[in-house]
């Protein structure tokens, strides 16, 4: 089952309709602690004499801190507790937290520095989901303390969402905790699952508090191995090549045959039925000798102004013959391919990926973007493609709005890839690795695109490929240094990485053909 995500406010939403039917805040609270006292224990893999300082500000998430540390104490843990804005600035039910946490015979120390001396764990409960901004004094002071901790060796727990992180938006303050686990509560929140605070999070764990019911709408999903695997295409008995998908790949002007070897290689590897790359004439021979599976031709001129029309009317004749089509990746820049990509985007009546460069060339004529069209338009940018496109300052949790307002599937790529479709759902890929970060990885994905969605054009499968990718990224890694790997190497480490999420450690000599029903 895909993990829905939510945003706080949401989270807040069912915290409040769980009062409404009569579960107290205290219970939540209790509820909470019983979460983080887990997650503490677990770390450490004891809880007997395990010291463990808990920083705790004045809100709910201090209460949630201060709970805590009376749970640590029952299973003979030593919890020392800083509130650092002062005790005497605690209300409602943390300042009750606080009462309890002092009959139980517990203290309260005043400064961090001299609450962390000692600790084998710390956990940061000092600011929550609702706080916003850079962290001020006294709650930077004590971020600073943690990090200064966490320098030397002893693991932080976050409650609910490290300080300093924005758990809406999965922005970051110049100075915020990095965690080794967070427990989110009640819900998972979906600027957790983004980056750069998917980085600040460590482990992530959802404390279930009961206030999540099957009506509430996620803003997003993630999907794990089983359930992208479910998504993705399998051959059924007896399929031919033509049933499995026909994708005509538009890439590679002279002089940038790489990004169209790799694109086509990135729809081989990914199962298509056939593939056919057009290219510029020296990038044509370049793609027939490094992939020999697939067909190759040649594309006009698109270089010469009087050759536009014959050119974009060449590669529309051939998208006939086509599932999907693919066009970007090395196409160049300049008035021929702005034509062509214009062209594709109002005219053909095929589902259709632009990557690279065609997102370029769609930037200089955004009227294509929101004008009719008659097929399924799938972007993939980076985050200076996507900056372009928008001709602005890019947010990645926007993307859903973006695929709504051109009606086409938005594939904001980077660390935490987010893919929305016009329908409304979206998805925070879980996969990948810094292996990814670098050129050519965005081309093998195009081809795995088009591969994917040249069975079935099911938007849901975008998502799929991207997580597919991404343990693609993380199977080449395995293999040498993350930092070493190259494109080529994702492209081929995809059919591992596809056995792998189905659960398949790999063929055995004379091993019989798993069947889809034995897949799923």
């Amino acid at each position: 089952m895909p993990t829905p995500l939510f945003t706080p406010a949401q989270v807040r939403e069912m915290d409040a309709r769980a009062f409404d039917r009569g579960t107290s805040a205290d219970a939540l609270m209790e509820r909470a602690a019983g979460h983080l006292e887990r997650a503490v224990r677990d770390l450490a893999g004891y809880g007997y004499g395990l010291r463990v300082t808990i920083l705790c500000g004045k809100g709910n998430n201090g209460g949630d801190g201060l709970a805590l540390a009376r749970r640590l104490t029952d299973v003979g843990a030593r919890a020392t507790v800083c509130v650092v804005t002062g005790e005497e600035t605690l209300e409602g039910l943390p300042a009750v937290q606080r009462d309890r946490w002092l009959a139980r015979g517990g203290t309260l120390v005043s400064s961090p520095q001299e609450a962390l001396v000692g600790a084998d764990v710390t956990v940061d409960c000092l600011l929550g989901t609702g706080a916003a901004g850079e962290p001020r004094d006294p709650y930077r002071t004590a971020i600073a303390a943690l990090a200064a901790e966490r320098a030397q060796g002893t693991p932080v727990v976050a409650c609910d969402v490290p300080s300093g992180v924005d758990a809406e938006t999965g922005t970051v303050a110049e100075r915020a905790v990095t965690a080794d686990v967070t427990v989110t509560l009640g819900a998972e929140k979906v600027g957790l699952r983004m980056w750069p605070a998917r980085g600040r999070c460590g482990d992530l764990v959802t404390g279930d508090l009961g206030i999540l019911e099957r009506r509430d709408e996620p803003v997003a999903w993630s999907l794990d191995d089983r359930d992208a695997d479910h998504l993705l295409p399998f051959p059924p008995p007896g399929a031919h090549k033509r049933q499995r998908g026909r994708v005509l790949i538009v890439a590679g002007a002279q002089g940038m045959s790489g990004a169209a070897v790799l694109a086509t290689r990135g729809a081989v590897e990914a199962g298509v039925g056939l593939v056919t790359c057009l290219a510029a004439p020296g990038s044509r021979d370049a793609v027939a000798g490094a992939v020999p599976e697939a067909l190759t031709a040649t594309f006009g001129d698109l270089d010469d102004r009087d050759d536009h029309d014959a050119a974009v009317a060449d590669v529309l004749a051939r998208a006939q013959d086509a599932d999907v089509v693919v066009a970007g990746p090395g196409l160049g820049r300049g008035g021929g391919p702005t034509a062509l990509v214009r062209a594709l985007v109002e005219r053909l009546e095929r589902p259709l990926v632009l990557d690279a460069d065609a997102v370029n060339a769609l930037a200089e004529v955004p009227e294509a973007l929101t004008a009719p069209r008659a097929n399924a338009l799938v972007l993939t940018p980076h985050e200076g493609e996507l900056a372009r496109l928008v001709d602005g300052p890019v947010q990645r949790n926007r993307a859903s709005e973006y695929a709504a307002d051109w009606g086409a599937t938005v594939v904001a790529k980077g660390p935490g890839t987010v893919t929305a479709s016009p329908d409304g759902r979206t998805w925070v890929c879980a996969s990948g690795s810094v292996a990814l970060a670098t050129g050519g990885t965005g081309d093998v994905l195009s081809g795995m695109i088009g591969a994917v969605l040249a069975g079935d054009v099911d938007l849901a499968r975008v998502a799929a490929t991207v997580h597919w990718h991404g343990r693609a990224g993380e199977a080449a890694a395995a293999l040498r240094h993350p930092a070493a790997v190259r494109a080529g190497a994702v492209a081929d480490a995809v059919p591992t990485a596809r056995a792998r999420m189905a659960g398949d450690p790999g063929p055995r000599p004379g091993a019989p053909i798993p069947r889809p029903e034995d897949r799923r």
